[in-house]
């Protein structure tokens, strides 16, 4: 603080023995050697700057990399649509699900148990019976403590409390109230058995229960299929049928290939794909168009990233007339961006859909397409480890480096600034010495003379 306030003295009188102005002087001085200063901040300024586009292309690889992915598997490659001539049996098609034509009726809705008590006058009335009910369904079986005091409602209330697979409530007729207890499952496998220890609802009564518990049964070109709910899955690989009502006449469900819903997930592959290569170009620059940043231009490692991909596009899988990416309509314009034509697609997907699968997903003993090219992405992409990550902490080191040499140039400065004001200052206290000491002298002679 002393130093900073003599600093101040000192140019708060500048020039007052010279008449120079020593202030301008002195930073007209320090300006003209902080070339190398500046310099400096210029480059970390741009480096920091190119950090950033850095992790710009980074998240947009990420991007590129989970739409590929979700191309790297034969169900994610595969795209069905399933058809119903009867909403009773509703349909939906995954992705490794085989084109087909099946006649299907629906025998049988699966259904949960519900079973009633004997009637009674009160919900609210304690019902004198005391003893231990339990609930079983299949292996387990849950045991409620029933007190006299009890009554309809906190029966209920217990039965909700104890953990079984059932919901308890109390129906009012207009007359009576009954306890009901209804299976949370469908399924025969769900059927709930009740033992009355002490006392007797009447749960046991067959004519109380009003729905017993049992699996939906659906006829699928005459085999009949059961399962424990109305979602039958797997009797038809990559098909889900949803059974709604029973029928009466056969009804027509149809699976076939959906080149639609492919090209979605391409399209994706497409917009990502442009979207780092536009990001690359416009940092290292591209043909007449110069970088928008010193430190990437013509930056091998990003040039590399379009390399790699643009090679790995281009892969030949096989033989085949599908057996490149370009062959399905998914190929390389000569600017280098990617393109989908969405007929060629169509038409290789209801070709041969096998093909196109493999092509894109591999068959087991070959590697797809999209798993290679996102082998490729995370080559440059993988957090800790991509080369493209190590490139961004290099250029940090930098950044770091070059606030170390700022730092240390600013302090030569400095010091370099607060000489001058010595010398200045020092020159100043001179000249006015030498001023007084002339102005005697003058007014001595003059004195003489008289």
């Amino acid at each position: 603080m002393a130093a900073a306030a003599s600093a101040t003295a000192a140019n708060s009188l500048s020039g007052v023995g010279s008449g120079i102005d020593t202030t301008a002087l002195i930073t007209g001085l320090v300006n003209a050697d902080s070339g190398n200063l500046n310099a400096l901040k210029t480059k970390q300024t741009s480096t920091q700057s190119a950090v950033s586009t850095l992790s710009d292309i980074s998240s947009t690889l990420g991007t590129l990399q989970s739409a590929v992915d979700a191309l790297s598997t034969s169900s994610g490659v595969g795209s069905y649509t399933g058809t119903s001539s009867s909403p009773a049996i509703a349909v939906s098609a995954s992705g490794n699900a085989l084109p087909g034509t099946y006649s299907m009726s629906v025998t049988q809705l699966a259904k949960e148990q519900r079973t009633y008590s004997g009637p009674q006058s009160s919900a609210s009335t304690a019902l004198g019976a005391s003893g231990t009910l339990g609930i079983q369904i299949g292996s387990t079986t849950k045991n409620v403590n029933i007190a006299s005091t009890d009554t309809l409602d906190q029966i209920a209330t217990k039965i909700n409390a104890a953990g079984a697979r059932v919901s308890a409530s109390v129906f009012y007729d207009g007359t009576s109230y009954r306890l009901q207890v209804s299976g949370l499952d469908t399924g025969k496998a769900n059927a709930v058995t009740f033992n009355q220890s002490g006392f007797d609802l009447g749960l046991n009564v067959a004519a109380n229960t009003v729905q017993n518990a049992q699996d939906s049964i659906i006829k699928v070109d005459g085999f009949d299929v059961e399962r424990s709910t109305n979602q039958v899955v797997g009797a038809i690989q990559g098909v889900t049928l949803a059974l709604t009502a029973q029928t009466t006449s056969p009804v027509d469900v149809t699976i076939a290939t959906n080149a639609t819903g492919l090209e979605a997930k391409i399209q994706s592959v497409v917009t990502a794909y442009n979207s780092v290569l536009s990001k690359i170009n416009a940092a290292a620059g591209s043909g007449s168009t110069p970088a928008t940043n010193t430190v990437l231009a013509s930056d091998s490692t990003l040039r590399s990233i379009t390399n790699k991909l643009s090679t790995t596009l281009q892969t030949v899988l096989g033989t085949g007339p599908y057996n490149t990416l370009n062959s399905v309509g998914l190929s390389l314009q000569k600017d280098g961006t990617l393109a989908l034509d969405s007929s060629k697609l169509e038409a290789a997907v209801n070709a041969d859909p096998n093909s196109v699968t493999t092509l894109f997903a591999g068959n087991g003993s070959t590697t797809g397409v999209m798993s290679t090219l996102s082998k490729a992405i995370a080559m440059y992409n993988q957090t800790g480890t991509g080369l493209l990550q190590t490139h961004e902490k290099d250029l940090q080191s930098q950044i770091t480096d070059f606030t170390d040499r700022i730092n240390t140039e600013q302090d030569r400065l400095d010091a370099y600034q607060t000489l001058l004001q010595k010398q200045f200052t020092q020159m100043d206290t001179t000249v006015t010495s030498n001023n007084s000491d002339l102005s005697y002298l003058v007014q001595l002679y003059s004195g003489s003379s008289k």
